[in-house]
Parts: C-alpha cells; sequence; structure tokens
C-alpha cells in the first residue's frame, strides 16, 4: 500500500509537471491604467478570464504600459525584440516605428463611427502585412476609443475660437493643425492633462469623451465641441514568434476571441461617445464625474475646415515620411481609402510609384 501510495505522489507530481510545461506563457502590455474604463474594465477583464474562455493554456500575465518601465513609444521594437508577447498597441504612439499607423487615422479624415469601421476593415490587411515585413508582429485587431475631440476651461462657438489658446495635444502630429488654427500646441501625456486644465497651463484639450470624464478632466473644462481630430484607433498585436508557436487550432480559437473582443469594444467606445452627446449622466455618475458637460453643436463649417486642413496639412508630411519606407504607399492609401472617406484622387495624395496589389496576410 505505501509502495502504491508513493506511485499516485509520483503520478501526480508528474502530471502537474507535465500541465506546466504544456502552458502557453503569454506577457501582455495593456493601455495605460489612466486611459478609462476601457482599459480598467474591458480589456483588463478579457486577459484575465483569456485561459477560461477560449479553453487553451494559456499563462497570462497582463500589465498597463505604464507600469511595464518603458514608453508605449516603443511597443513594436520591444514585440520585436520578444520583450513581450502581445501588446495593446497605440498607433499615433508607434506611428514614427511604423508610419502607416498614422495613416489609418488622419487628421479630419475618419467623421464618425461607420465611417472609421469601414476604413478599418479596408486597411487592416495593408497594415498587417506591414507589421509582419517590418517587425515580425500579427495585427489581431483594430478598435477605438472613439473620436479625439475638443474640450475647453472657457465657451467655444467653433474651431475659430482655438486662435490663441494653448491647446494639450498628446502627439506631435496634431501640432501643425492646432497651429493652422491659431492655436499654441502643448504636448502633455494624458495623466497629466487633467491638472494641466485645472491650473490653467492649458485652455483646451484634445481626447475622447469617455477619458475625459474618467481622468475629470471635464471638471476643468466643461465646454465640448465634438469635432473628430483623429479617431483614437489602436489595436492588438502579437509576436510572430509567439503565434507561430500555436498550432492552427489555437491560433483560430485565439483569433475568434480578439474578434469578439474587439467588436465589444467597438460598440462600448460608440456606447460611451452617444451618452457623452446626451449630457451622459449615468455616464458621469458610474465614472465619478460630477461635472455636466456644455456640448457645442459642431456646424459643417468645421467639419470641412478639419477636413480641408487634415488634406492640405497633415496628408503631405505624412506621405513624405511614409513613401520612404514604403515606396508606394501613397497609392494604395489612396486606392483603398479615397472611395470610403470621398477624398479627391488628385495631388497630394499621388506620391510616389503605383503599388502593387497586397498579397493575402499571413495567417
Amino acid at each position: 500500500m505505501r509502495r502504491f501510495g508513493l506511485l499516485l505522489v509520483i503520478v501526480a507530481v508528474f502530471v502537474a509537471a507535465w500541465r506546466k510545461v504544456d502552458e502557453i506563457p503569454l506577457l501582455v502590455i495593456g493601455q495605460p491604467s489612466a486611459s478609462g474604463t476601457l482599459q480598467s474594465v474591458k480589456e483588463f477583464h478579457f486577459f484575465q478570464t483569456l485561459r477560461a474562455s477560449t479553453g487553451l493554456p494559456l499563462r497570462v500575465t497582463y500589465r498597463p504600459v505604464e507600469i511595464a518601465g518603458f514608453g508605449d513609444t516603443h511597443q513594436l521594437r520591444m514585440l520585436e525584440e520578444g520583450v513581450f508577447d502581445l501588446v495593446s498597441l497605440r498607433f499615433l504612439q508607434n506611428r514614427q516605428t511604423e508610419p502607416l499607423l498614422e495613416g489609418i487615422d488622419l487628421t479630419g479624415i475618419i467623421p464618425d463611427f461607420v465611417t472609421a469601421r469601414r476604413v478599418v476593415d479596408a486597411y487592416a490587411p495593408t497594415l498587417d502585412r506591414a507589421l509582419q515585413q517590418r517587425f515580425a508582429v500579427k495585427l489581431l485587431g483594430i478598435w477605438t476609443f472613439g473620436p479625439q475631440e475638443f474640450f475647453s476651461r472657457t465657451p467655444l462657438r467653433g474651431l475659430e475660437d482655438i486662435k490663441g489658446r494653448k491647446v494639450r495635444i498628446g502627439d506631435l502630429s496634431l501640432a501643425p493643425i492646432i497651429s493652422a488654427l491659431g492655436g499654441i500646441p502643448a504636448v502633455i501625456p494624458f495623466e497629466e492633462t487633467r491638472q494641466a486644465l485645472a491650473i490653467g497651463l492649458v485652455d483646451c484639450a484634445v481626447t475622447s469623451a469617455a477619458s475625459a470624464k474618467y481622468a475629470g478632466c471635464t471638471e476643468a473644462a466643461p465646454h465640448y465641441l465634438p469635432v473628430a481630430v483623429h479617431f483614437g484607433l489602436n489595436g492588438y498585436a502579437i509576436s510572430l514568434r509567439k503565434w507561430d508557436a500555436l498550432s492552427r487550432q489555437h491560433q483560430a480559437i485565439l483569433q475568434q476571441a480578439f474578434d469578439a473582443h474587439v467588436a465589444e469594444l467597438w460598440q462600448f467606445s460608440e456606447d460611451l461617445h452617444t451618452r457623452a452627446l446626451a449630457g451622459g449622466h449615468d455616464l458621469v455618475c458610474r465614472l465619478g464625474d460630477s461635472a455636466d458637460l456644455v456640448v457645442v453643436e459642431p456646424a459643417q463649417h468645421d467639419i470641412h475646415l478639419l477636413q480641408e486642413l487634415g488634406l492640405s496639412v497633415s496628408l503631405p508630411r505624412w506621405a513624405e515620411r511614409c513613401e520612404a519606407v514604403h515606396a508606394g504607399a501613397i497609392a494604395k492609401w489612396r486606392e483603398k481609402l479615397a472611395p470610403i472617406v470621398d477624398l479627391p484622387l488628385a495631388a497630394p495624395l499621388a506620391v510616389g510609384p503605383e503599388a502593387e496589389p497586397d498579397p493575402e496576410p499571413t495567417p
């Protein structure tokens, strides 16, 4: 009996060790915790329950980007070097590393959620192909924080009122647009934006309605002009080293889980934005922000002005930088997106040689 009991112990230890070896470690870097409920509720829960929801033997370690000890501008390089397995990829913050990330969300190009989804569906395969070829990284999906719009300490009637005001932006890509409007751009991390508004360091801020409320920015800047500068597109990306180590069956299961999660994020962001436009009192209470938004109805002139600035200011700058990395990229961008966002097919879009058709992306 003693020998039999000892044998059972040995077998149990062996099985436990085998299961441990069979586990798939997945080190994940998420959005910054200051970015709002999309990170603190949706994203965190998704990764915490990913093993149970998929049935895959995953050992997930999830950390918000600020805890990882590196800037969110280095996400692609860290994936490429194998420091992390999967990241919640911040597009504009990584645009210097991969310029196509900026092209999918150029200033003033995407006015609403319907257009944003069509742009993503059309351009995601091109972006995925580039990430795989340049960084050995696969794109698992693209989602949105919602439109990045204007919040002001004092009343705004329209975009012309930006003139002379200091405006918080999260990235230098928007600086030429703010300057063209007569404003003074100031690059400030999102987690410092509330304080900057509160003490008058800046007069306005560009961010999403949900993030602004979550962080308390609307307490100091309650005047809300819903004109979309960017659409806050982000994505999930996994290193090909980790992806290729999975069986095809595991790849299919994991991709299906991300497809469902990304669809949920789109709906979540759209719901939050709709509530913000309506006054959002239930959302305000849930996020702990007692301030009411003063929503300024944008004129068509404001929307058209932003689109014109995107074409005349942002697009040429991006096109020059992008063509230096991806010859023919602007022709491909024009082919994919111009019919969707109703842009002219003339210069400055026609930069560089005509692009070859995209091959099928790697699964």
